[in-house]
């Protein structure tokens, strides 16, 4: 049996300048367990969106590093995103729906269970909004993936952290 995990999201949006940033904190619920993290800077200039990508990745990092059948705790502070991964619930949104549909997909590899918890509420969700802050911050400072559109001098980001920014925009 797999080790259960406790993950916290959040998401830190600037619609302005259409950028934001993704923060997971990892806990593994047993002894000697450990914990993990990861933060994300892209283009989104929509806040539900952005919260709906962040349990996504969470969830991804989940089953990269902890395999299929992981039990996972997932909070996050939007509670209308939480809403619609429990209920399966969609809207007339493509883009939202497209990634409720990518977290249910994984939600069927995993065993998710989806709860709220208010922004800033607990130290975990205090390190996430930090951490989702600053890469918000990253982001408007031209980070390595930007809302604007590469110049063509530039190469293309590659790798893993490449392939899970794909997966969870839906291409």
């Amino acid at each position: 049996m797999n080790k259960p995990v406790v993950v916290y999201t959040d998401a830190s949006v600037d619609p302005e300048r259409g950028v934001g940033g993704l923060a997971v904190l990892g806990l593994v619920q047993a002894k000697g367990g450990g914990r993990f993290s990861a933060s994300l800077a892209l283009p989104v200039g929509d806040s539900t969106l952005a919260e709906a990508w962040v349990v996504k990745l969470a969830l991804e990092v989940v089953l990269l590093t902890l395999g299929p059948q992981t039990p996972v705790t997932v909070f996050c502070d939007n509670e209308s995103v939480v809403e619609h991964l429990q209920n399966g619930k969609r809207n007339g949104r493509q883009d939202l729906n497209r990634a409720l549909e990518g977290v249910a997909r994984l939600k069927g590899l995993l065993r998710v269970t989806f709860r709220h918890k208010p922004r800033c509420s607990t130290p975990e969700m205090r390190w996430v909004d930090a951490r989702a802050k600053e890469a918000l911050e990253w982001a408007r400072k031209g980070g390595p993936i930007q809302a604007s559109k590469p110049e063509p001098s530039r190469a293309k980001p590659k790798g893993l952290l490449w392939r899970i920014l794909r997966w969870i925009l839906g291409g």
